[in-house]
């Protein structure tokens, strides 16, 4: 009984990895939706944008959020991708330009995870590493039973 029901969870996480995944989707700079996608969105109470699917860009399997001056002004960007753009920041000066401005980029692979820090990234890999650990231990230890 608990190697199928083991079994059953393994198999559902692994169908929930082969769907699209999931990102949040905004610019800072579109008048609709200004201070939804700031740098720091998750502080305000609740958002009212969302994770959207990210079936609409073919082989998507990261989320990116990019900090910066963009046309329109500065701001955050939040977007699907299908590759990896790395984490690291940048000071850029553009013609005309009195200051330099700081644009980041940073990139991560689970559902959601462009909303927040690189740090809540991190706890939530962490949290869920754990979990999954906790499942292999019991797991082993019934099936010596």
């Amino acid at each position: 009984m608990n190697r199928l029901l083991v079994g059953a969870l393994i198999g559902v996480a692994l169908f929930r990895t082969a769907l699209a995944i999931e990102c949040y989707v905004c610019n800072a700079t579109d008048s609709s939706t200004p201070f939804q996608c700031s740098e720091w969105f998750d502080r305000f109470d609740t958002p009212d944008i969302k994770p959207q699917d990210c079936s609409n860009v073919y082989g998507a399997k990261y989320c990116i959020k990019h900090i910066g001056r963009f046309e329109g002004g500065i701001g955050a960007k939040r977007y699907c991708s299908s590759r990896d753009l790395g984490n690291y920041c940048n000071y850029v000066r553009n013609p005309g330009d009195q200051i330099e401005y700081r644009s980041c980029i940073f990139t991560c692979d689970t559902d959601g995870c462009n909303g927040a820090s690189s740090v809540f990234s991190f706890q939530r890999q962490l949290t869920l590493g754990v979990v999954f650990g906790t499942a292999v231990a019991f797991w082993t230890r019934f099936a010596r039973q």
